[in-house]
């Protein structure tokens, strides 16, 4: 049998939580610790639709990126959204679990996940926090790597990383590569394609706070899911290259990462990444659609 306990204690230990930033809403956020769990569903969002698909499936956890609710809430009532949710929630047994910028800052969260998956080398955090690797977070969610890692045990841990490529690339390329790696053909981005990248700094989901920090550290990209308006005047201005695949790009991956885990930690239990979440963005023109009907002149 493995508890409600037994399971959050592992993502826990690959998540520690006072990795977090100060403002979020980490941990286990509904749910009754010594129940027992015999399904779990992981996905970015939870949502009315996720939350369907795991009432329906009988998941006893939901393992979420981003906390329910993101922000305090003074009624719950089925008038809410959140409301609604929470009721839904509750009356379906599912406690919901929320890693969120612990997972982000992890020493195998999901920016260093990112790192690697464009060849990044010589990785360090962005901004570096206080908290030391212990060889139980580098073992983490990516089993199998801590003998080849040893040394970097007791290295500080922090938000956002920032890298260097194993030879220089241009942006163009890199651009190319985020599309086939994230899986994302619409990107967005402010720079020169032709210009060539040296180091990269990373930030997945809303992470343009680091803008001027990842400028300030010698990057020459930094790769984020979103970024406001002005951000982007800002990165121009300074002269940093921004790659913007999208919120929903840049971490919904990781969620498939935590649910492999999960499943080769606890082989008893039944794990899935969530079938019916999508981004909810949408770009035109979108090839699953089909050509509208070319609406009537109006009368008169």
């Amino acid at each position: 049998m493995v508890t409600c306990n037994e399971l959050t204690a592992a993502l826990r230990a690959a998540c520690p939580l006072p990795l977090a930033e100060e403002w979020d809403n980490v941990g286990l956020l509904l749910g009754q610790t010594e129940k027992e769990i015999r399904k779990v569903m992981t996905c970015l969002s939870v949502t009315s639709s996720t939350v369907g698909e795991a009432v329906r499936e009988g998941a006893d956890l939901i393992v979420s990126h981003h906390p329910f609710p993101f922000r305090a809430e003074k009624r719950w009532t089925s008038e809410t959204p959140t409301g609604s949710i929470l009721l839904s929630l509750i009356r379906g047994g599912v406690a919901v679990y929320s890693p969120h910028t612990a997972h982000d800052s992890a020493f195998w969260g999901v920016n260093r996940q990112l790192a690697d998956l464009f060849g990044l080398v010589d990785v360090v955090p962005l901004h570096e926090g206080n908290l030391t690797a212990s060889p139980a977070m580098i073992q983490g969610i990516a089993p199998g790597k801590a003998h080849v890692l040893n040394g970097e045990v007791g290295a500080f841990l922090g938000s956002g990383r920032l890298g260097t490529f194993p030879k220089p690339t241009s942006l163009s390329s890199l651009l190319q590569s985020v599309r086939e790696k994230l899986h994302q053909p619409n990107l967005t981005y402010v720079g020169d394609p032709n210009r060539i990248l040296r180091r990269l700094a990373i930030g997945c989901g809303a992470a343009d706070d680091f803008i001027t920090e990842a400028a300030r550290a010698g990057a020459d990209a930094l790769l984020l899911g979103e970024a406001r308006f002005h951000g982007a005047l800002l990165a121009e201005e300074l002269g940093l290259t921004l790659v913007l695949p999208g919120h929903y790009a840049t971490e919904h991956f990781a969620m498939e990462t935590i649910a492999g885990r999960l499943a080769t930690l606890f082989p008893a239990l039944t794990v899935w990444v969530s079938r019916c979440e999508q981004d909810p963005i949408r770009y035109w023109p979108d090839a699953s659609i089909s050509p509208s009907v070319t609406p009537a002149e109006p009368a008169g």
